[in-house]
């Protein structure tokens, strides 16, 4: 008989799905703005609609992943996982530079997302990292993600909402799913004695 997932799981997979189903919705708004875009609004244009789908695929890949229940059979899907988010972080940054008027917020925001696309691939690629070493890197990883979304809180209180503001959710939410996968990770390396 198959393990319940636990409520933690639970509640982590419902909201994955509704990050799922948004960015759906996000890929389809991006596509329609892509067909009424014209000049240099193109190129913004199809940066929103690869971002969107990258995001897509990724939480799809995270979804799949925990449904696996980690296992050492998934292990691919979890490397996928972190590659899409690095993709992710990439396409931001060059979104932010690109297609944004220079500012303190955004050049601090890019920073800190270099930093967590280097985290996230010594995630993927480091062999042998070990498990502490592992929840360390985790934890910088959140520690990012948190002041990221503290900056763009900041610039908002000034400027008012930006949608924007699902981008930063959503990063948390997929560290989540990283912290996670780690944690289920070395939970199946303990029962099969690999560790």
């Amino acid at each position: 008989m198959k393990k319940r997932f636990s409520p933690l799981m639970t509640v982590h997979l419902l909201l994955m799905g509704v990050l799922i189903i948004g960015s759906a919705v996000a890929a389809v708004t991006f596509i329609a703005k892509l067909a009424a875009a014209s000049g240099s609004e193109r190129g913004a244009a199809w940066m929103h609609l690869l971002m969107a789908a990258l995001i897509l695929t990724m939480l799809v890949t995270g979804l799949l992943y925990l449904l696996q229940r980690y296992g050492k059979q998934a292990a691919k899907l979890y490397k996928a996982f972190l590659l899409l988010q690095v993709g992710v972080t990439v396409v931001t940054i060059a979104i932010g530079l690109g297609f944004s008027a220079p500012s303190a917020l955004l050049f601090c925001t890019s920073f800190l997302y270099a930093c967590k696309a280097a985290i996230l691939l010594l995630l993927t690629f480091w062999k042998d990292l070990g498990k502490d070493r592992t929840w360390l890197l985790f934890c910088f990883l959140l520690a990012l993600d948190a002041g990221a979304l503290a900056l763009a809180l900041v610039h908002m209180t000034g400027n008012g909402f930006d949608v924007s503001f699902m981008g930063y959710v959503t990063a948390l939410i997929a560290d989540g799913t990283t912290g996670l996968a780690i944690r289920g990770k070395y939970a199946d390396k303990a029962r099969r004695k690999t560790i």
